[in-house]
């Protein structure tokens, strides 16, 4: 062969050498950018499906009520007890009473009959729907309203689909499979397409690109309803040109390419579980800790743990793999290194403040578990630390486990740590629930924090709340306060306790520190200017913001 041949052929023969990693390295970022927004797009369906379940779950509990009470429909009694009825259910947004195809009243006091046409479907499970009714003048958002045997709950049809995704196009949509023909009862979105819809098996779930779309579909395994997911396909061509500033350059390494390619195609191709179980044997979670104050003094008194993921990729956000992790049944792994951290870093605290109070969150799995009393017994001999320096602290959902949950509940407040339940007001309870609980402190949920000084129609649900707490003798934490008007607010009508961006966002170990010193020493700076000044019925001083 000629050198000039040769030459051209060894030239041709290192570009293919070269090109062909670089374009696998691609192949790789599509897919691990295909597989994580196919997982994002089932866990919106899920999210929306979940909710559905509950509202189905809360209009069959409502039915029942109203069967058993066996009153007058639409007299005062009746009125009243559909009051109750509505007061205990978070996702009916009223009840009421129907007869031939008419609403006669709700429990909202409204007793002019109201026709509402025939119906636009009926599910499976007997259930009459009628869609979109405008039942109260504009700007009032229409309702559907769902009836059965002459009792009727009157649902937000955005409430189910209201939830956060990662863009504004993502498409949502609710309906009933043995009536598909009849098209969404809630959206969100475009028209969607007739074989988005198509029925899935009862349970099951299915994934597809089509139309520029990712189309996540899933049906109930109860109910008769399904959930339709889709997001635009450039978010996967958007996700593969980040994880292609990776790959590439990487690609082009011929040599050391080819064991890290296998090694990040192993990766590219696990499961989400299987991830977890690697980030928790690699130990690849940290903790960030948001600060307590007392609105009273603005001092901070204590912090809540929050657990982070830091991947090789991105941070992935703990309300995506926390549910994950629960799911798998490897929630106990991540909370086990939570306590280790926290028992690491909690005598850096004490230092400061012997008081200092470490709120961690527990999941179902671990308030079901009586590992959980000793792993807390170990975190106090680890640290050093009193009981009284921690407060266990689950969702409204974890306590509703059973007797097993209670007994460990009882057992942990013997020992002298202290429970709260988390994100009150956004799940199940109501006030006879509450009673039957071992609990010292109740936080407000952000969602209705935000409400505050505002005319929307969950905002006076806080002074319930509080009022709630009160006549249980509860502490209480309001969350999510990210103004002065929402502190002030709040301290004036008797909550002491409060964390949100206001305060701080969630920080390290090492600002954290830094904000109890100078809290600490920004009180005791006004105990000496103002030796004979009570604290406790003071307005809120200036406040301590650590970003």
């Amino acid at each position: 062969m000629p050198p000039k041949r040769r030459v051209v052929t060894s030239l041709i023969t290192a570009l293919l050498v070269a090109a062909m990693p670089v374009l696998a390295s691609i192949y790789l970022a599509w897919m691990e950018s295909y597989t994580m927004e196919k997982t994002l797009s089932l866990t919106y369906a899920q999210d929306v499906l979940r909710r559905i379940e509950a509202t189905s779950s809360q209009f069959e509990e409502a039915q029942q009520k109203a069967a058993q009470a066996k009153v007058t429909p639409c007299s005062p009694d009746d009125m009243r007890l559909l009051h109750t009825i509505d007061f205990g259910a978070s996702h009916i947004k009223a009840t009421g009473r129907v007869a031939h195809d008419t609403l006669l009243c709700t429990s909202q006091g409204v007793m002019n009959p109201a026709a509402l046409g025939k119906p636009d479907l009926t599910t499976a499970q007997g259930v009459t729907e009628y869609l979109n009714k405008q039942l109260s003048p504009p700007p009032a958002r229409p309702l559907n309203v769902f009836a059965s045997n002459g009792f009727a709950v009157l649902v937000d049809p955005n409430l189910a689909v209201s939830v956060s995704t990662e863009g504004p196009d993502v498409e949502l949509a609710v309906l009933v499979p043995s009536a598909a023909q009849s098209g969404p009862i809630a959206v969100i979105g475009q028209n969607l397409p007739a074989n988005w819809l198509e029925p899935v098996p009862q349970g099951g779930d299915s994934t597809f690109i089509d139309a520029g779309y990712l189309v996540s579909h899933i049906q109930s395994a109860k109910w008769d309803v399904a959930v339709v997911a889709a997001t635009p396909q450039r978010y996967i061509n958007d996700r593969m040109r980040h994880f292609a500033l990776f790959f590439v350059p990487v690609g082009a390494l011929c040599g050391v390419l080819l064991s890290f390619t296998v090694s990040l195609a192993t990766r590219m191709h696990s499961s989400f579980p299987a991830m977890l179980r690697r980030a928790i044997k690699e130990k690849n979670f940290c903790v960030v800790y948001q600060p307590v104050v007392d609105l009273s003094t603005r001092r901070v008194i204590g912090a809540e743990a929050l657990v982070r993921w830091r991947s090789d990729y991105a941070e992935i956000r703990p309300d995506y793999f926390i549910p994950q992790a629960e799911e798998c049944g490897l929630i106990q792994l991540i909370t086990k290194q939570v306590v280790t951290i926290v028992g690491r870093d909690l005598p850096q605290f004490l230092k400061l403040d012997p008081d200092f109070r470490v709120a961690i969150n527990m999941s179902a799995a671990d308030l079901c578990d009586e590992h959980t009393v000793e792993m807390l017994d170990g975190l106090l001999a680890a640290s050093g630390a009193l009981p009284k320096n921690i407060e266990v602290e689950a969702t409204e959902r974890a306590f509703l486990q059973g007797p097993g949950t209670a007994s460990i509940l009882d057992t942990i407040r013997s020992k002298g740590f202290t429970v709260a339940i988390d994100d009150f007001g956004t799940g199940y309870s109501s006030l006879a629930c509450l009673q039957t609980l071992s609990l010292d402190t109740l936080k407000i949920d952000r969602a209705f924090v935000e409400t505050i000084n505002t005319d929307g129609a969950t905002s006076q649900v806080v002074l319930h709340i509080i009022e709630m707490a009160r006549s249980l003798h509860l502490d209480i934490v309001a969350e999510g306060v990210e103004t002065e008007p929402q502190a002030q607010y709040l301290f004036k009508r008797g909550v002491l306790y409060a964390q949100g961006w206001h305060f701080g966002r969630p920080m390290d170990i090492a600002h954290l520190r830094e904000g109890i010193r100078l809290s600490m020493e920004s009180k005791l700076a006004a105990f000496i200017a103002e030796p004979t000044r009570t604290t406790v019925g003071d307005e809120p001083s200036s406040l301590l913001t650590f970003r």
